[in-house]
């Protein structure tokens, strides 16, 4: 079931003894900022823990979290309920990715494309979807919306976000400068 603004649906659940599980898409509200904050909290204490600098300098904080909703940018994934997944869905470009170095966007420069930024996952389902699901969910909604291309960027030393945007389809772009130097990926809806 499609719902305006969010989407439902029932799913296989191959990480525990049920069924299926109830996952939501939807946009983040005021009342979900204390479990977005604490989720960002969690990731950042797994960058830190693999060594990576991602996220370490006080980004992203509860006011960037607060500043997402209020433009509309903020999404989670509901599991069962429970917010397990956060990302902000961009819709109005990237000033960052205008000066991508080392290579080309896929689409042109100046055509309207979904950025995804500061995607993270609970602790308690990391490794198990959730992640991808958002990502899908994301490019999904591009799709209703008529945008034709998702970018995404992520730090150098993050083989688990290349990973996953590599496995969804991403093509690697270039590099450009978003808290540091990031790599950035696009991939044509």
């Amino acid at each position: 079931m499609i719902v305006v603004g969010r989407s439902v649906r029932r799913l296989p659940n191959f990480y525990t003894t049920e069924c299926m599980v109830e996952y939501e898409f939807r946009l983040a509200l005021v009342q979900d900022v204390e479990r977005i904050v604490e989720i960002i909290r969690e990731a950042q204490r797994r960058l830190a823990a693999s060594g990576i600098d991602q996220w370490q300098n006080g980004y992203p904080n509860r006011q960037r979290v607060e500043e997402d909703i209020a433009r509309g940018y903020g999404r989670v994934l509901t599991l069962d309920g429970e917010v397990v997944a956060y990302g902000a869905l961009v819709w109005d470009g990237e000033r960052a990715y205008d000066n991508l170095q080392g290579g080309r966007w896929i689409t042109p420069v100046n055509s309207h494309y979904l950025t995804i930024h500061r995607l993270c996952v609970a602790e308690r389902v990391v490794g198990k979807g959730y992640g991808r699901r958002f990502m899908q969910e994301a490019a999904r909604e591009a799709t209703e919306r008529g945008v034709k291309s998702v970018r995404v960027d992520t730090h150098p030393h993050n083989l688990t976000m290349q990973g996953l945007i590599g496995s969804l389809g991403y093509l690697y772009c270039g590099t450009v400068v978003y808290e540091s130097l990031r790599l950035a990926y696009e991939k044509a809806l």
